[in-house]
Formats: structure tokens, C-alpha cells, sequence
């Protein structure tokens, strides 16, 4: 009703009890214009009916893989059972096919005494997948491992002691690792969330418990680290009630990662009061999206992945032995940006419903090897003979480099831009050999590369223009650095400044950063590779991609649009016009004129 005068609006606030009849459908989803891949939230229609509380890794074949809570993920096709902790498994992170569950009736721990297992977290570790999880009615967190993303799975008992030290729900996990390898876990809902280090192997929790967050329903914590800060992600304001659901993504930042933790208004989110910092609430298609995780392309943007509840279709069907109505949460992913040092979800345009531009999932050049060939790389350097590849369980088909001291080099026939994204999973299994990411490379003299050094026990970066080197640049990496696991190694060349991240599964926790400026001769476009000094070198999921554009600036806040004649009404008649309908009434008294 816009337009309202004084006595209007005097007419409007007794009119409480009515509400217009009709309103107008809202819009239908379009397909991007032109050659850009595009995706419609939610990703997982078509593969499962509910996906709650979702977290996901990149596997070391190449495909993403998606986790989620204990629920009947089938119910469309007549299945009633749940999946426990059901997997999903992408090539693109916007198509998922259903790759199974973690336990069945029959595997399922007799410890955790029938319950139904909630929020997954899945990282890697070691050379294995460990994928916490939370069990309700044991009040504590478990964990699992196996050797590749679908298992077999070994459960490893619980994380958290009898009493956890928390003053909280001991439920919603994630894990995190600093730079150096300190690895830690937050957990907590219903109202606290807290933070503690974990044994080196990262199976149980051990030293001081410390509080970070307090809230109405607070839970889901996450956190990454970006820039000097650890960005504690969390959600509230209650997960499960349909279309009453309440929740969202807010967070707060740290320069330690046990906090203290404040918002984008400096309120510490220990403080009784509310708090800021909202990344993400809901819309009038998507009810309470929340429980998030992060993911990024292969371009370097960020995604946020969470669930939300269909605003026309908010309920499951009863479940036979749950005793409530179960909240349908399908899985979600939109555009993380970081504004003034700030996540916001699509520079606050919120959750999508429409087409969006598609996550990059492809390279300009590289590739998986999963085909089993090297017919497109081209071998440099010395011993060029010596690249083979090799299989394995997890990866798959990788490449090797057997020999030599001088370094060797394995390149992708097509080039990539200068302003690009490379990526490779290195390892050594040698000791004194080293495995390298190779980007802007024009031959043996001009090329930029970031070195895994066994030796030296250090992320080693050099640039060379001309045959002459910048100089090496050393960044220690972790004391007891598992050299035979995969580690993911990536490298932004956005002008001359070059950044390298070592991490294990690519979640925003690495291990080692460096950031160095390069000579503007050194950025160009070029090949990208792999490069092997010694014996041992092995490389695998190679590639680079153009580097993507952050977006700085948020969306203007909403304004009202034009008048819609025939869904406003002045009142001016001597009674009620047919589009309106009581809900409760009719009221006495109430009248027009």
C-alpha cells in the first residue's frame, strides 16, 4: 500500500487483521546469455531431496565431494529409510551424482548407541580423509577415516573427552590448521562455541578448552584464514523450524585462532549482545540458509556452501521413528565475496534463485592425468625421458619424475594468461628432492616456480628472466611435514605480486604462505607445469586458469519499485474492495472512508 497519507496509514495500522488476496508470481530463472556456464540453487535438485549442514573437499582424483547430515535424502523416490552421513561427488560442483553413505545400519558404530549422526566435516590429512561428525545422543563428536573421499571407512571413536570442557551442545565440528601445522577443532551449538588444539594425527583434543562465541542458537562454526585474520563463520538463530527457521551466516574475525573473535562493528561475539558481521540471511525464496563451509575454484574465487529451506516447499514427509517434522535442506553454493576485509555473500545480493555464473572448474590449460596420458605435455629440461605415470587408489593416474639433479620440467603445450591461477598436488618421496609448480614459462631461462624442497624443508619460490634468477625466496614448512602425502600448492600472479599457498585440501588453512613481487619481465603469458629436482618428484591435478576479478564495492541497498495499480488500494470507497480477504475477523469497527 504505497502512496499513504496520514489517514491512510491511521487506516492501514487498524486493518492488522487483513491481507491482499493475490500476489503477483514471482520470477522464473533464465539461462545467462552467451557461452558462460551457469548454475540454479539448489545444486543438488535431482539428486537428493534434503542435503543439511553440507561440507565438502576437493579429492585427489580430480572431483569434488560433497557430506551431509543423517537424513532421508530419497523420500521422492518412495525411499523412507535415511542415508547415515550420505556423499556426493561433482565434476563441476554445480552437477552431483549420489556416491554413498559413510555408515549403514549395519557398519554403523555400536558405540555411538543407534543415534542419528549430524554435521560432517571432512578434511585431509596424511595421505588420508578423515571426516568428523556429530553424535547427538552421545553428546560428542566422532571421526572416520579412509583412504579415499567414498571410503572404506574406519571409525576412530570419539574426539572430544566425556566432558568436554565446553559449556555448550558438543556437536557442529570443524577442524583447522595454522601456519605450521598446529591443527585445531571448533565445536558447539545451542549456545557456545569453542576451540581447542588436536594431537598431531588429529584424532582427539587435548590442552585448554577455550570459549569463542556466545548467541541465541549459535553453532555451525568454520573457520578460514585470509590476510592475517582467522575468520570464525558461524550460524543462529535456529536451523530447523521449517518456515519459521530463523537461521543465517554471520561472522567474526581474529588475528589469533582462539580468538578473541569481533564483528565488523568490534563487538566481541563473547558479548551477551547481538551481534553483525551477516554474511548471508534469507529471501523470500530461500528460508534460513546456513551451517556453511567454503569452497574455491580453480580460478581462486571463494564459494559458500550451505543449505536453505524452499520457502514454497519447506517440509520433508514424517519419517517413521522421528518424532517431528524434518526441515527439507537442499545444498546451496553462491559467490563469496571479501569487501573492507569482510565475507559477504554476493556482495550482499543474498542467496540466488535465478541463474548465476557457474564456479570455474576448468582449466586454460592443464589436467588431471586421469586419462592415463601425456600426449599434451611436453617434457624440458634435463632427463626428459624420466617423466612416466603412475596409479593409485586415491588419485588416480599421477606423473612421476625418477632421476636426476638438474632441474626437470614438464609443461602444458597451451598457454595460460599472465594474470593467472595455477595449482598442482605435489609430493617427494625421495629425501633431498624437491617437486615444483611451474607457471609463465617460456623455456629453462624465464619461468616462475614454486618448489617443494625436501631438503631445505621449505616452500621455495624463484623467478627467472633471461637465465638470471630474482633470488630464492625460503618459507619454512612444518616441523614433521608428511613429504609422501599429497600437499596442494597454489599460485596467484595478480601484476608482480606472486602468492603461494601449501596446504592439504585446499579449505583456506595453509600450512605456509609466501608473497613476494616479481620483475614485471617475469609476468607473461605461459606455459604452466610441473617441475622435479632429484629423485621422487610426483605431481598430479595440474593446471591454471585466468585469475578471477574479486568484486570491492556491495550492492545498493533495495528501493521500492513502481506502483502496481492493481495491487494498492487508498481506501477511498465505502467498503472493501473484493481483492481483500479477513484472516481473522471481520474486525468491529473497522471501516473505510
Amino acid at each position: 500500500m504505497n502512496r499513504r497519507t496520514s489517514r491512510t496509514a491511521a487506516v492501514a495500522a487498524a486493518l492488522a487483521g487483513l491481507l491482499l488476496a493475490v500476489l503477483p508470481p514471482s520470477g522464473t530463472a533464465t539461462a545467462a546469455g552467451g557461452a558462460t556456464a551457469t548454475y540454479t540453487n539448489p545444486v543438488t535438485a535431482g539428486t537428493v531431496d534434503t542435503f543439511p549442514d553440507p561440507s565438502m573437499i576437493r579429492g585427489k582424483d580430480g572431483y569434488w565431494y560433497a557430506y551431509g547430515t543423517q537424513n532421508p535424502v530419497f523420500q521422492t523416490k518412495g525411499q523412507t529409510a535415511e542415508r547415515i552421513l550420505p556423499v556426493l561427488k561433482s565434476a563441476d560442483l554445480t552437477h552431483w551424482t549420489y556416491a554413498g553413505e559413510v555408515f549403514t545400519p549395519q557398519t554403523q558404530p555400536a558405540w555411538h548407541g543407534g543415534s542419528r549422526l549430524w554435521a560432517p566435516d571432512i578434511r585431509y590429512t596424511d595421505g588420508r580423509y578423515n571426516l568428523f561428525y556429530s553424535v547427538p545422543d552421545k553428546d560428542t563428536v566422532g571421526v572416520a577415516t579412509a583412504p579415499t573421499p567414498t571410503g572404506p571407512w574406519t571409525d576412530g571413536g570419539a574426539v572430544l573427552p566425556a566432558d568436554s570442557g565446553c559449556a555448550t551442545g558438543d556437536i557442529d565440528e570443524a577442524q583447522f590448521t595454522d601456519v605450521g601445522g598446529q591443527p585445531y577443532l571448533y565445536w558447539g551449538s545451542y549456545d557456545t562455541i569453542c576451540v581447542a588444539r588436536m594431537n598431531g594425527d588429529r584424532t582427539r583434543v587435548e590442552g585448554a578448552v577455550t570459549e569463542v562465541a556466545q548467541g541465541r542458537r549459535v553453532e555451525g562454526g568454520f573457520v578460514v584464514r585470509r590476510d592475517g585474520y582467522y575468520y570464525l563463520f558461524y550460524s543462529d538463530a535456529g536451523c530447523c523450524d521449517g518456515a519459521y527457521s530463523g537461521y543465517q551466516v554471520k561472522v567474526g574475525r581474529s588475528t589469533s585462532p582462539t580468538g578473541p573473535f569481533t564483528d565488523d562493528r568490534g563487538v566481541d561475539l563473547m558479548s551477551p549482545v547481538s551481534k553483525g558481521g551477516i554474511v548471508v540471511g534469507g529471501s523470500d525464496r530461500w528460508i534460513g540458509p546456513g551451517h556453511n563451509a567454503l569452497q574455491t575454484d580453480l580460478a581462486g574465487q571463494d564459494w559458500l556452501v550451505y543449505h536453505a529451506i524452499p520457502a514454497n516447499d519447506p517440509d520433508l514427509d514424517p519419517v517413521p521413528g522421528i518424532d517431528r517434522t524434518l526441515s527439507r535442506r537442499p545444498m546451496a553454493i553462491d559467490r563469496l565475496d571479501w569487501i573492507d576485509g569482510w565475507p559477504v555473500l554476493r556482495a550482499g545480493a543474498g542467496p540466488s534463485s535465478t541463474a548465476q555464473q557457474a564456479p570455474v572448474t576448468t582449466w586454460a590449460a592443464g589436467s588431471t592425468f586421469n586419462d592415463g596420458s601425456l600426449g599434451a605435455w611436453q617434457p624440458q629440461g634435463t632427463g626428459t625421458a624420466d617423466w612416466t605415470t603412475a596409479t593409485e587408489q586415491d588419485s588416480g593416474t599421477y606423473v612421476t619424475h625418477s632421476t636426476g639433479t638438474d632441474p626437470a620440467y614438464l609443461v602444458t603445450s597451451a598457454q595460460a594468461p599472465a594474470r593467472t591461477r595455477a595449482e598442482a598436488d605435489l609430493r617427494v618421496t625421495s629425501t633431498g628432492g624437491a617437486a615444483g609448480l611451474v607457471l609463465a614459462y617460456q623455456d629453462t631461462g624465464n619461468h616462475v616456480v614454486a618448489w617443494l624442497d625436501r631438503n631445505r624443508n621449505a616452500l621455495v619460490t624463484d623467478v627467472r628472466v633471461n637465465g638470471v634468477s630474482a633470488g630464492e625466496q625460503l618459507t619454512a614448512l612444518p616441523s614433521g611435514f608428511q613429504w609422501g602425502a599429497w600437499r596442494n600448492v597454489a599460485a596467484e600472479l595478480r601484476g608482480t605480486r606472486l602468492t603461494v599457498e601449501v596446504s592439504a585440501d585446499r579449505l583456506r588453512d595453509a600450512v605456509a604462505t609466501q608473497t613476494r613481487v616479481v620483475p614485471a619481465a617475469a609476468v607473461r603469458a605461459g606455459k604452466v607445469g610441473v617441475a622435479a629436482r632429484g629423485a621422487g618428484a610426483a605431481a598430479d591435478n595440474m593446471g591454471a586458469a585466468p585469475l578471477s576479478t574479486p568484486v570491492t564495492q556491495r550492492v545498493g541497498d533495495p528501493s521500492p519499485g513502481a506502483l502496481l495499480p492493481s495491487y494498492s488500494d487508498e481506501f477511498e470507497s465505502a467498503s472493501l474492495s473484493s481483492a481483500w480477504t479477513w484472516v481473522r475477523g471481520p474486525a468491529a469497527g473497522v471501516t473505510t472512508g
